[in-house]
């Protein structure tokens, strides 16, 4: 039976695909004058599929009538997020949206950022455990 990767090598590969999507968006963001150039993105690497057996699900109870009930009742599996075909295109064949480019750029900052928290929180959850952090 395959072992199933741990945390930090999920926040790892999560944090390289960033890192490898970030220079793709800037390259389109760098080609936004070629003419006959297409944007170009990554798909999304399986990284919730690979810790979804890692971490378990809360569900909120009502442990008190005065509580609120829980706003959706959903099954909790996010819809598939389908590319959009080019909406703008330049006479010359280009199709690089800047605004569009600069979203997703910013997207991939706030994903990064996210994932070196998490790591760092990690970390320093292991140094108290073991007794070494504040």
């Amino acid at each position: 039976m395959a072992e199933r990767p741990g945390l930090f090598d999920v926040i790892a590969r999560k944090m390289d695909w960033l890192a490898q999507r970030q220079k793709v968006l800037s390259e389109n963001v760098a080609n936004a004058d070629t003419p006959g150039f297409a944007a170009k993105d990554l798909r999304e690497g399986p990284f919730e599929r690979m810790i979804r057996g890692q971490l378990a699900i809360v569900q909120p109870r009502r442990t008190d009538p005065e509580h609120l009930t829980p706003a959706s009742t959903g099954n909790g599996q996010a819809r598939e997020h389908k590319p959009r075909d080019r909406y703008e295109t330049a006479p010359s064949g280009n199709a690089v949206v800047l605004e569009e480019q600069l979203v997703k750029v910013q997207q991939t900052q706030i994903d990064y950022q996210t994932m070196t928290n998490l790591y760092s929180k990690h970390l320093r959850m292991f140094s108290t455990a073991l007794g070494r952090g504040g």
